[in-house]
């Protein structure tokens, strides 16, 4: 009962989505539906009244009714597979489809963005996530599909149920009775793939994983030089048959079962024409009634049975739009507060105190208390070896995890405090694994503020990309190999583009992660002296391992295994001879 309860609520979830889209498509989807049924029986009625009519005038040597009762059959027998299948089945139903999707990729994409790393991060949601973006385009679209159909069911057999008063219930009840069963084999064999296919989540996972090696550049052109093709098109065999042969023995058992029971169909209905035909014989009935029974019991049976198969589909499906409305469900990890501070002015001041911060399900603390302070207007650099805590810094400063223990300050007030969204607009950043979009360079640089329209040249010019003005479209130009269109360019151009998109932005904070990476010595000291001069009276903070840079920050903080060990300028830290030194003589030897 609470599984039933439970699909109820789900089909009523999925009705809402498709009727906030499109109210009137989804009437007309259901609509159509319901005429289509009375249609096909006044379709039957015309049949069994034109087979009367030709015995009739057999008998009779007239044939003028029985032209106007043929035109009628055909006129009715057209306007039904009309409405059946030109209206609902393909109009209505591409439509609702198409929309349906539509709503559902857009609601996957908006959860998607509005969660938190924690979740992201997190190995069970990613596994949700796989098996969800799986299969919501069409599992979850059969359930509102198999609405419609079982409207159609239920208008049928009711219908045939009020125009067989007079024909006997006795064979209809017997027929319900022996196609109940479907239903159940459905269910259980519904329950046991889905739980197949749960259990296996990860493979689905690694599946998707696999396939997407595949679709992007860098992988792909490792997998082409390294000849990686058939190592992984052996995984991927290897566990896509695992996860078949784990299907074959339900599906086996299910077909076995169904067929036993359907057998018993045929043999009721055999007897069921056989007394209909002695009440003929009797002249209890005419053989315009055979062909009208014959119709409405086939109608029946088929109805039924349709019925409960597609009540099977929907709870198999269901286990799949319980994933979906899981996902929708999921809350972040990180909260904010209903009554949250924001911020009216660039901050004054930002301070970490006594922070630590250890990842879920981990042991270690990948930051063990660091305490620190950003002044406006500071040039802030992060320096230490891989592994060290940068860029968890920077992840709790963006509050994509909260500190384990200790404070984030913004001007005194505790960082859990503000509106995410407002703490956001003082932030602009270029992480290491920056995005490239296979958009125009236009597009590409106003991504970094949509709302605000400034002519985007000299913000290119400042990242050293001005060279990109003179691609085939210019500034329309679309960048990438995604689109038939695109011009591809280098990584260090794409860096560029990156920088002006951060620049673009005009936040009081820009946070920088290994920034200059791809780009030229030359190009990375006008790059970072045009940095300057724009954040003067702002913040400016980078992680950096080239020291030709760092060593340009006002203050500079060494992170060691997750603690911060050394701090000062450029000249203090090289006074102190420690960790900040020897990176720096390493690599002055490197350019020696």
């Amino acid at each position: 009962m609470t599984r039933f309860r439970n699909i109820l609520k789900n089909l009523y979830l999925l009705i809402g989505i498709a009727w906030e889209e499109d109210r009137a498509l989804l009437t007309g989807y259901f609509l159509t539906a319901f005429i289509s049924v009375i249609l096909m029986f006044i379709v039957y009625f015309f049949y069994k009244v034109m087979i009367d009519q030709v015995f009739k005038d057999i008998t009779s040597s007239q044939s003028t009714i029985l032209f106007f009762v043929i035109i009628g059959y055909l006129m009715v027998d057209y306007l039904s597979r009309f409405v059946t299948n030109t209206l609902n089945s393909f109009y209505f139903e591409f439509l609702v489809r198409s929309k349906f999707q539509n709503v559902l990729t857009r609601k996957f994409m908006e959860k998607l963005a509005k969660l938190d790393f924690a979740n992201l991060e997190d190995g069970k949601v990613r596994n949700l996530i796989a098996k969800v973006s799986d299969t919501f385009t069409w599992r979850i679209h059969a359930n509102l599909q198999m609405v419609n159909a079982i409207l159609f069911n239920l208008a049928a057999i009711l219908v045939s149920f009020v125009v067989a008063y007079r024909l006997g219930y006795g064979y209809f009840i017997v027929l319900f009775v022996f196609a109940t069963p479907l239903y159940f084999i459905r269910a259980k064999y519904g329950n046991i793939q889905w739980s197949i296919y749960s259990t296996q989540s990860d493979k689905i996972n690694y599946l998707w994983y696999l396939r997407y090696l595949f679709t992007e550049f860098p992988t792909l052109s490792e997998i082409k030089i390294y000849g990686l093709k058939d190592y992984f098109l052996k995984k991927a065999k290897i566990i896509q048959n695992d996860i078949v042969d784990q299907y074959k023995k339900p599906i086996i058992k299910q077909t076995i079962v169904s067929s036993l029971v359907s057998l018993a169909l045929p043999l009721i209905i055999f007897f069921a024409l056989r007394s209909f035909t002695v009440d003929i014989i009797n002249k209890k009935h005419t053989l315009g009634d055979f062909t009208f029974f014959l119709n409405i019991l086939y109608t029946f049976v088929g109805q039924i049975s349709g019925l409960l198969i597609n009540f099977g589909v929907v709870y198999e499906n269901n286990l799949y739009v319980d994933d979906f409305f899981k996902l929708q469900k999921l809350e972040n990890k990180i909260t904010e507060k209903k009554k949250a501070l924001t911020l009216k002015s660039p901050p004054k001041e930002i301070e970490f105190v006594d922070v630590s911060f250890k990842y879920p399900d981990s042991d270690s603390f990948a930051l063990k208390n660091v305490s620190l302070k950003i002044k406006k207007g500071e040039d802030i650099a992060i320096v230490g070896h891989n592994g060290a805590g940068k860029t968890t810094l920077i992840k709790l400063l963006f509050r994509f995890y909260d500190p384990t223990r200790g404070t984030i300050l913004v001007d005194g007030k505790n960082l859990k405090d503000f509106d995410i969204d407002n703490w956001y607009k003082q932030l602009a950043v270029l992480f290491q694994d920056f995005a490239k979009y296979n958009l125009s360079l236009k597009e590409n640089i106003e991504l970094g503020k949509i709302d605000k329209k400034e002519n985007i040249h000299d913000y290119l010019v400042q990242a050293q990309g001005k060279e990109l003005f003179q691609l085939k479209k210019g500034a329309d130009q679309i960048l990438g190999s995604w689109f038939e269109t695109g011009e591809e360019i280098s990584i260090g151009q794409w860096q560029k583009v990156a920088i002006a998109r951060a620049l673009y932005r005009n936040a009081s904070i820009l946070i920088l992660d290994e920034p200059t990476s791809n780009i030229d010595p030359q190009a990375e000291f006008e790059i970072f002296n045009n940095l300057k001069n724009l954040y003067r009276n702002k913040n400016l903070i980078f992680i950096s391992h080239r020291f030709s840079t760092v060593r340009m920050a006002d203050q500079i903080y060494v992170l060691e295994k997750g603690r911060l060990i050394e701090q000062g300028t450029h000249e203090e830290l090289l006074k102190k001879n420690n960790l900040y030194a020897k990176f720096f003589n390493i690599q002055k030897k490197g350019y020696e």
